[in-house]
């Protein structure tokens, strides 16, 4: 087999719901790195968000923001950054409609008081392993009440988050679509009234493009894993697309293969099948 480009979504693929990375895992990607295929991560956290846990397994690049950050190699080579009027016009939008809020930068991510109080209940079931990954999290966050007001201190927001929305996800996607292309949210038991946003046209499959193009390398040569709604661009863009089994039918229908859960060794088997892994 020729040498692949492999993209991993982070939570709910490579890391379970409790905030753990199995020894399969980290097994299956030190394997794939030792054939020489190049390994990714692919997510929507932002690259401040990237704990040692991963940064350790010597991943070729990040893809983060859902697409609109890159890095390979240790460089960065491209972001998409919200402009600045387009930037208040949103949060103006969010405060209409009563929403708790984070704006994500790759070095911080700016929570509104009520998306910070969620973050931390959120995490609370996360296990004692993760505790480093949760405070790495933390130690990131601006909790600011007054965002609008303060916009100039927060240069290079390349996505936003947002809960407990007052209408819809189809409501907000219809009020949006203009500048933002809008997701539900990754998290297990997301609700309808929470989502993910980032810039119209910049979606996982959008940076996924930026490091081909880099490489020189095509869609033929891509071999993705997701599980969440944010993984439909990546499994539709990659050669050969992975479902966990712990992802969405919706997803699994659009997927060229479906492995095993997040926690029976998925990662694992989905690439001994694929023959990326002995």
């Amino acid at each position: 087999m020729g040498r692949k480009a492999i993209f991993f979504d982070i939570d709910g693929t490579l890391i379970d719901f409790r905030g753990h990375i199995s020894e399969s895992t980290a097994r299956a990607l030190r394997e794939a790195k030792r054939r020489g295929h190049y390994i990714f991560l692919c997510s929507g956290r932002s690259r401040c968000m990237i704990d040692s846990r991963l940064t350790g397994m010597e991943f070729d690049g990040y893809i983060c923001s859902s697409g609109a950050y890159v890095e390979y190699q240790g460089k960065v080579l491209h972001r998409s950054n919200i402009e600045r009027g387009l930037l208040a016009w949103l949060i103006k939008y969010f405060e209409k409609h009563n929403m708790s809020y984070m704006l994500q930068l790759s070095d911080k991510i700016v929570s509104s008081p009520a998306a910070d109080a969620d973050f931390k209940e959120k995490m609370k079931s996360r296990d004692q392993e993760d505790a480093d990954a949760i405070a790495k999290m933390a130690s990131s966050r601006v909790v600011d009440d007054k965002v609008l007001e303060h916009l100039d201190d927060y240069p290079g927001v390349e996505k936003a988050c947002y809960h407990d929305a007052d209408i819809s996800l189809d409501a907000v996607k219809r009020d949006l679509a203009d500048h933002f292309e809008i997701t539900a949210m990754s998290f297990k038991n997301a609700t309808d009234s929470a989502g993910e946003i980032t810039i119209q046209g910049v979606n996982k499959a959008y940076g996924m493009q930026k490091l081909l193009d880099k490489l020189g390398l095509g869609r033929q040569d891509v071999i993705a894993f997701g599980d969440g709604p944010n993984d439909f661009e990546m499994i539709e863009f990659a050669g050969v697309g992975v479902a966990m089994g712990n992802a969405s039918d919706e997803l699994k229908r659009q997927a060229d293969f479906v492995t095993l859960d997040v926690d029976n060794d998925g990662i694992q088997y989905g690439m001994e099948k694929l023959k990326l892994i002995s």
